[in-house]
């Protein structure tokens, strides 16, 4: 794996990011997010990375797994000046910005019932430190 040093300071990573969906996504950047988290209802282990470049692009893989069944996705995400390209391996989209946000916030708004489960998982996390 071939690494340099980004202008945040961190350390710039070639990944390629499986996709059982498509093409891997491949891209070059830093870690800026990074987690995983257990769902004690369905047994479902998450685990999440965000990267980002220099240009402001970013990468996401999200792996969810059940016993030996597991699911891995990937998505790649430029910015320009009006729309963003996604890329999830098998096609591109160019879709306006504000039009992304909002889907961005409908997804987030509909997780927020779902809250409770990760205020649990850290509650349990924090109590597990002690």
């Amino acid at each position: 794996m071939k690494m340099k040093k980004s202008a945040g300071g961190d350390m710039d990573q070639n990944v390629s990011l499986a996709n059982d969906f498509g093409d891997d996504i491949t891209f070059s950047g830093h870690l800026v997010g990074e987690e995983m988290y257990f769902n004690d209802d369905t047994g479902m282990l998450t685990m999440e990375k965000l990267y980002k470049d220099d240009n402001e692009s970013l990468a996401y893989s999200i792996i969810s797994a059940i016993g030996h069944a597991r699911e891995r996705r990937s998505y790649s995400v430029i910015p320009g000046e009006t729309t963003c390209r996604v890329d999830n391996g098998t096609l591109q989209l160019d879709l306006d910005t504000e039009m992304l946000f909002e889907l961005l916030t409908l997804a987030i708004e509909s997780e927020q019932g779902k809250s409770s489960t990760v205020y649990d998982h850290v509650r349990r996390k924090l109590a597990a430190n002690e």
